[in-house]
């Protein structure tokens, strides 16, 4: 298989891995949602596996992932239409995150200790992760056919 083979498989199996992650992203979600003692130890853990999770998702859109292959192998996967497929996921992703904000903002002003910070933080943190990751799978599947 050469390089270029090599690239647009991975770049494929790396559009279908993002919404499987968003999918993992979304069940951490209502574990969290669903804990009723967030001082329990496993509790703290599953949190820790949450922000573990949201680091990489974030550095995988920004980066493009694949850290342990080859510059190279990289680089051919860094084509312009994916560099621009991820600035428009980031972008939308950005965009959830603050509209998150403002609804939660919003919904506080209205309904006062309606919204705890942790709660607050997790809403936003997964709408703007959620967002970018299907925005990019979506858009690199139809660039790759």
């Amino acid at each position: 298989m050469s390089d270029a083979e090599e690239a647009e498989r991975l770049s494929r199996r790396r559009a279908g891995m993002m919404p499987a992650l968003g999918l993992l992203l979304l069940a951490q979600q209502a574990v969290f949602f669903t804990a009723e003692d967030r001082m329990r130890l496993v509790d703290q853990i599953r949190t820790t596996g949450w922000l573990a999770l949201a680091a990489v998702i974030l550095l995988m859109l920004v980066t493009g992932g694949y850290w342990l292959k080859p510059r190279a192998m990289r680089d051919l996967m860094e084509d312009e239409v994916t560099r621009a497929n991820r600035a428009s996921a980031l972008t939308l992703g950005f965009v959830f995150a603050i509209c998150a904000a403002i609804g939660l903002y919003a919904l506080e002003a209205f309904l006062p200790g309606s919204v705890a910070t942790l709660e607050a933080i997790h809403l936003i943190v997964t709408a703007g992760l959620l967002a970018a990751l299907l925005r990019f799978a979506y858009l690199e599947r139809r660039a790759l056919g």
